[in-house]
């Protein structure tokens, strides 16, 4: 659909949540002639809004936010969201970031992968082998981040064992099974550790290797080392980009702005507080206003668009009588992912993309904004500061580096403090002082964390991670219910991470499913896939049949060693998986 294919349906349409999902969905149906009604109790655009900083002009964020080269469904959405000045609407603000860096502390190497604008081989012309691209990871991975060539080669060997693995074993085996246990990680140096087991893993979708499942993590790496070797990338996408402004100004509000122009209803402090369900389908939603008045709103169709904590607090007898597989979704877990912004009265380009703090035990990871960003600092406050260190916690739980203490037990001044405190033993670690406490201004924390400091501390916005198994949990985007549809990151998608491209492919998945449901002819949503290599079709179907005979992937190095196969509730084992099957 483009802006202007407007279709005259009539049907009402009751999206629950405006974040991006919720966006997403409310666009595609505006177009196609529905009259669409989104309920958001906080702030339209969820965790990608800008969170203006109290008192200051100075605008905040949840986290940065990035968009790999290989999205092709958000950023299909950001074109046809008009911007003024702007050709391909939202799409002309992304700017190309070039580099990635692992700063390390103690004064140990720093890793610097640069991006080349094109590929770095021929894309389509060059067919890999999987000794080429053996040799290729081990040989990044050895010069790079400096890992002993033999676990080097083991890595490479890991995750070409991904690669060459058949769907049926990625869902049926590797989703079982943790990233740090598929990749024997506690038994390898800490440079592997480093690099394979957590590396761009923070960047990229900041889990935890040790949390997350074998086929989220090695989905994504896969897309990314293809996007890096010209493959998969959309069309002007570059590996790595970011926003030339805060993420409110350059996309979310434009984005309401259009839904606007396409009159839909945009009801902001309203939250829904119950579906009532008859003869398999919502025959009302409830919803309370900014007021505390309780409303029911009848609607054709619903869109659940809300994140996964919020939506199984809807789970009713009534609705997991019509549709029981809905109740796996109670098994699905979050975890805290939170931004924190350090204001600094210098700009610190520390590299002209993301920085993955490597040892920090808090898992922190940063991007320098003015670099990329149009409108300068100065202009947001009183001329004072002139630059933002865009950071992201992703793990609450482990003992700071100085104060001994996981985040979940500080107070705000504390966790300021000791994130300041780590990322400064890594940029200051090679003799030279990058970071001085008399450049910082002030800092924000994102207030989701609320009562911080306390025991009664919670997190109002957590993230979805996709823990071993937790595929099977999720639900796809068409219900049992007639009328019922759900969008989200947590929901399946080909993607599969928490990203904003996931929340978006939902949505586009739940407005087809909704137009199949209304028997209607209008176009549907297109949905764009992450790239199969088409070399590896041929091993992936040997790797089926491998499967299918209860037989462990060919290159995986450790078929021979029984105890890295998942051990616990693993259909896979149970079928007989394992080298001591091997035939």
């Amino acid at each position: 659909m483009r802006p202007g294919h407007i279709f005259s349906v009539g049907k009402r349409v009751a999206v629950l949540g405006g974040g991006v999902a919720g966006l997403s969905a409310a666009l595609e149906l505006a177009e196609r002639g529905y009259s669409v009604t989104v309920f958001e109790c906080h702030e339209l655009g969820g965790k990608a809004r800008s969170i203006p900083v109290p008192g200051s002009g100075l605008p905040g964020e949840h986290g940065f936010r990035f968009f790999p080269g290989f999205y092709r469904n958000l950023t299909d959405t950001m074109r046809r969201v008009p911007f003024p000045g702007n050709v391909s609407g939202t799409w002309d603000n992304l700017v190309r970031a070039a580099a990635y860096r692992g700063a390390r502390a103690n004064g140990q190497a720093d890793t610097v992968v640069t991006f080349r604008t094109g590929s770095l081989l021929p894309p389509e012309s060059h067919a890999f082998g999987p000794a080429e691209v053996i040799a290729l990871i081990t040989l990044a991975s050895s010069t790079l981040a400096h890992v002993p060539f033999r676990e080097a080669f083991y890595g490479a060997r890991k995750y070409f064992t991904y690669w060459s693995s058949c769907d049926e074993r990625r869902l049926g085996q590797w989703d079982l099974l943790s990233w740090n246990d598929f990749l024997r990680a506690e038994r390898m140096s800490v440079p592997f550790r480093r690099w394979f087991a957590d590396g761009m893993v923070r960047n990229l979708a900041a889990m935890k290797s040790k949390d997350a499942s074998t086929h989220s993590i090695g989905l994504i790496l896969e897309a990314t080392i293809w996007s890096s070797l010209g493959r998969g990338n959309e069309p002007g996408g570059t590996v790595d980009r970011v926003l030339n402004g805060s993420t409110g100004e350059k996309l979310i509000n434009p984005w309401v702005a259009h839904l606007g122009t396409l009159g839909v209803d945009l009801r902001v402090g309203w939250t829904v507080t119950d579906l009532a369900v008859a003869n398999n389908a919502v025959t009302s939603v409830a919803v309370r206003d900014r007021a505390g008045t309780l409303h029911r709103f009848e609607a054709d169709h619903v869109v659940s668009a809300l994140p996964v904590e919020r939506f199984v607090s809807l789970l009713s007898a009534p609705l997991l009588a019509a549709d029981p597989g809905l109740a796996d979704c109670a098994r699905l877990r979050t975890e805290w992912m939170n931004g924190l912004m350090f204001y600094l009265r210098n700009e610190l380009p520390v590299i002209r993309g993301h920085v993955n703090y490597v040892d920090s035990p808090w898992a922190i990871t940063s991007v320098s904004q003015a670099q990329f960003w149009q409108r300068p600092f100065t202009d947001y406050h009183d001329g004072t500061v002139r630059e933002c260190l865009s950071t992201i916690i992703s793990d609450w739980s482990a003992p700071g580096m100085f104060n001994r203490r996981p985040a979940r037990e500080c107070t705000p001044a504390e966790i300021a403090r000791e994130a300041w405190e780590q990322i400064k033993a890594h940029l200051n670690s090679h003799g030279k002082e990058v970071l001085t406490d008399a450049m910082l201004h002030s800092w924000f924390l994102d207030p989701a964390i609320t009562a911080a400091g306390t025991p009664a501390v919670a997190n109002a916005s957590p993230l979805f991670v996709q823990h071993p198994g937790s595929w099977r949990d999720r639900p796809d985007s068409r219900t049992a219910l007639r009328n019922l549809f759900l969008a989200g990151d947590w929901i399946r998608t080909d993607i599969n991470v928490s990203t904003m491209e996931g929340a978006n492919a939902a949505a586009r998945q739940a407005v087809n499913a909704l137009l199949d449901a209304d028997g209607s002819t209008l176009p549907r949503c297109t949905l764009g896939v992450l790239h199969r290599p088409p070399e590896f079709e041929r091993l992936k179907e040997l790797d089926r049949e491998r499967f299918d005979r209860g037989l462990p992937n060919l290159y995986d190095p450790d078929r021979l060693t029984p105890e890295t196969t998942p051990q616990d509730h693993s259909p896979v084992l149970e079928r007989g998986v394992g080298p001591r099957h091997e035939g």
